[in-house]
């Protein structure tokens, strides 16, 4: 009895054993839906086994890989386009004010009647409204070849100064102005041009009054 017993539970094990679940058709799996496997750590396939039906557990070559997602390319670095160079300023008037006018010969203290020339050069400025960040004035003082050429470039430098302040004082923005002493470096008229009188100093000194001069020089970014 109890060998008949034995055999009935073998038959039921193995009935089970081969039974196959709808998610692992084609593999033999036990009441606890585990695919049965042999000593050997392999899975026992049932007849109705075929590549298709094949698990990762048990046949992983089998399996169809899924395609891996394609690397994604790093983002590319944002470049910022170069910021354009602001303009440069460009020479848009020069004012020349004949030295005489404004100061006595060879001195650097600006007299009456160049203080009014200076008053109606503040006021024409003043009126046009410039921009002092994207206007400039250059004060440039000349001299004649007359004497030393380092007395020349300290004399050229004063007046140049000596224009500048008045301007400021009338109104003109500080930032906006700057004085150069050019000396007799850019003279006007050409030696042949005053070489009958050199030897009479008056008519020399009169023959380069050109050369003895303020020039009020207007540079902007954009015209005005």
């Amino acid at each position: 009895m109890q060998k008949m017993t034995r055999t009935l539970i073998a038959a039921a094990l193995a009935t089970v054993a081969i039974s196959a679940l709808a998610d692992k058709d084609g593999y033999a799996s036990d009441n606890r839906t585990a695919v049965v496997k042999s000593g050997f750590n392999l899975c026992w396939h049932t007849s109705s086994f075929s590549a298709d039906k094949a698990i990762a557990e048990c046949d992983p070559d089998l399996v169809p890989k899924k395609a891996e997602a394609a690397p994604v390319a790093p983002a590319a670095p944002v470049v910022e386009a170069p910021k354009a160079a602001p303009a440069a300023p460009k020479k848009t008037e020069t004012l020349t004010l004949n030295a005489s006018s404004l100061f006595d010969f060879d001195k650097a203290t600006l007299k009456d009647e160049g203080k009014d020339a200076l008053s109606s050069v503040a006021k024409v400025l003043l009126e046009r409204k410039y921009d002092p960040a994207k206007t400039k004035l250059e004060i440039d003082g000349h001299t004649d070849r007359l004497g030393k050429e380092a007395h020349n470039q300290k004399l050229s430098q004063e007046r140049a100064d000596a224009t500048r302040d008045f301007l400021i004082e009338k109104g003109i923005p500080a930032s906006m102005v700057t004085a150069v002493g050019k000396g007799s470096a850019e003279p006007i008229t050409k030696p042949e041009d005053c070489k009958k009188v050199l030897k009479n100093r008056k008519k020399l000194i009169a023959c380069y009054a050109p050369d003895r001069r303020v020039e009020v020089q207007i540079f902007a970014t954009v015209e005005q």
